[in-house]
């Protein structure tokens, strides 16, 4: 990833951060907020290990995402469970 897409990255880690209760979000809420485009949050978000995506989740038919620190944080147990159990699976 270039010295950008990183700068922009840590933009979008920053605006998970701020975040409360309602910290799933779709891409085009990331890119409303950040000021970019949908396909560099779409680039950032899908190929960098510092976010996850919902597989259950979704607003209107799009995926949610958020950044890897805030589900270890906030995610209920279960969920975490759950992921982990998914993951192992697939």
């Amino acid at each position: 990833m270039d010295s950008r897409l990183e700068i922009q990255k840590q933009s979008i880690l920053d605006f998970f951060e701020g975040l409360d209760q309602d910290y799933w979000k779709t891409l085009d809420e990331i890119a409303t907020y950040n000021k970019l485009d949908a396909a560099t949050v779409s680039e950032i978000v899908t190929t960098s290990g510092d976010f996850v995506r919902s597989s259950y989740r979704v607003k209107l038919g799009e995926p949610l995402y958020t950044s890897r620190t805030i589900f270890r944080d906030k995610a209920p147990l279960m969920d975490k469970v759950i992921g982990a159990f998914k993951n192992r699976i697939d």
